[in-house]
């Protein structure tokens, strides 16, 4: 499965110029992440750092940038887990709009027990049964 949510490009994800300033679309995509926590995985996000202690904080980024948005695009933004290991999952995220993919990423996040000073650790059954539902089948 693939998760999808829209995302308005506003004024203040635009640089003087009028385009998505690109770190914007970090924070978009840090929204994608939690939205897919609350409303795919079925735990808020914040539950999840607070009161259960866990996170998933990121190990490693790519980022392609492939056309210009501007202020007023809404951009269907998708979420798909193309690999989860032992402690660890790697996303894909895009960005599209009419079509055309206007961004993409590969983000690598850590689970992370947040008790203390945070760490990686091991993703248990449950939790990997969870994330397993959003993988991408392999192509090719």
């Amino acid at each position: 499965m693939i998760f999808e949510r829209k995302k308005l490009i506003r004024f203040h994800h635009c640089d003087p110029a009028g385009i998505v300033f690109y770190p914007q679309y970090l924070v978009l995509c840090n929204e994608l992440v939690e939205d897919w926590f609350d409303e795919g995985i079925g735990v808020n996000f914040f539950t999840l750092h607070a009161e259960q202690r866990r996170g998933v904080p990121m190990r490693h980024l790519e980022a392609d940038f492939l056309a210009p948005s501007v202020h007023g695009d809404e951009l269907t933004f998708s979420l798909a887990v193309e690999s989860i290991g032992g402690s660890s999952m790697r996303f894909a995220i895009a960005a599209e709009k009419d079509g055309k993919v206007r961004f993409q990423s590969r983000q690598t996040v850590v689970w992370a027990d947040l008790e203390g000073a945070p760490r990686a650790i091991r993703i248990d059954d449950a939790w990997r049964e969870r994330f397993a539902r959003w993988m991408r089948p392999p192509t090719g």
